[in-house]
């Protein structure tokens, strides 16, 4: 049984994590900025660069959200002609979608241009406390531990 300063040790443990979480999430935005992408669209681009092809209910079993989400948000994908989707011949009900050429161009642009204005945003002050905030993790697990 865990007693009280454990219990205390492990909530400020997660909200130090919470933080972190919160941080590394606004730096993303922020270099997300000017690609013209939401961070859903973003997602669902990078996990299709990364898994090379996925269903709509593996996208949303993957980020926590509903099919109905997921396919509003691969329609402008597909109308921007950044991914296509493909009906499995054994299968009808199986659609898989995958990045088309211009769409792995468009995440290799995204990369390097999230790089690029995470390079311009006020960087040093972002990362300074993102590593402030680690450590106080780290202290804090050690405690736990």
């Amino acid at each position: 049984m865990l007693n009280q300063q454990q219990i205390k040790n492990q909530f400020e443990s997660l909200a130090t994590l919470q933080a972190i979480q919160k941080q590394a999430y606004q730096m993303l935005v922020q270099g997300l900025a000017t690609t013209g992408f939401s961070m859903r669209e973003w997602e669902i681009l990078v996990y299709l660069e990364q898994h090379g092809q996925a269903t709509a209910s593996e996208l949303a079993d993957a980020f926590m959200v509903t099919r109905t989400l997921i396919s509003r948000n691969t329609w402008r994908l597909i109308q921007d002609n950044l991914i296509q989707s493909q009906v499995n011949p054994n299968d009808r009900r199986i659609v898989w979608l995958s990045l088309t050429v211009n769409g792995q161009e468009r995440v290799q642009e995204g990369v390097r241009q999230v790089q690029a204005n995470l390079k311009t945003f006020n960087q040093s002050h972002d990362l300074e406390k993102l590593t402030k905030q680690v450590e106080a993790l780290s202290q804090q697990l050690a405690k736990i531990n």
